[in-house]
Formats: C-alpha cells, sequence, structure tokens
C-alpha cells in the first residue's frame, strides 16, 4: 500500500486518495448514495475518508467492480 494513500497521522485516506475516489465512482446521486450506504454497512465508513485503505486501493483499481458490488449490495444486508 502507498504511503500516500492513508493519512499516518489521523489513519483516514488521504484528500488525494477521497478525489480520485469519488472520480473514479461519482457521476450521479443515486449511484454515490448507493455506495455511501454500501460502505457504511460493510465497513462501518462514515464516508469515502473512512474507507479501509485496502478496499480503497481494490476500488481505485478495479472501480466497476467496486460499484457493481454496491448495486448488488441487498438493502435487506443492512444493520439497521
Amino acid at each position: 500500500m502507498s504511503a500516500s494513500r492513508s493519512n499516518p497521522d489521523t489513519g483516514r485516506l488521504s484528500v488525494q486518495t477521497v478525489e480520485r475516489l469519488h472520480r473514479l465512482l461519482g457521476g450521479d446521486a443515486p449511484t454515490e448514495q448507493m455506495i455511501l450506504m454500501f460502505i457504511s454497512a460493510r465497513w462501518q465508513a462514515r464516508n469515502l475518508f473512512y474507507l479501509p485503505a485496502k478496499v480503497a486501493a481494490e476500488a481505485i483499481a478495479r472501480p466497476w467492480d467496486f460499484i457493481h458490488a454496491a448495486k448488488n449490495f441487498q438493502t435487506t444486508d443492512l444493520p439497521f
């Protein structure tokens, strides 16, 4: 994992990594909302900054797979 992907002081992803993720995964509001619900339920992440660095690296490497997983995530899988 590249040191530039996460901030060692905060343990969160770097701003540059989050911006890159947003460009790759963003685009329209419904997709972004699905992704936020997906990362919240799966990794207890409040937003992209709190996504685990390894997951972020995989999402950057294969954005379509990440979006596909978020879209296929069943609402019944949500913990609430």
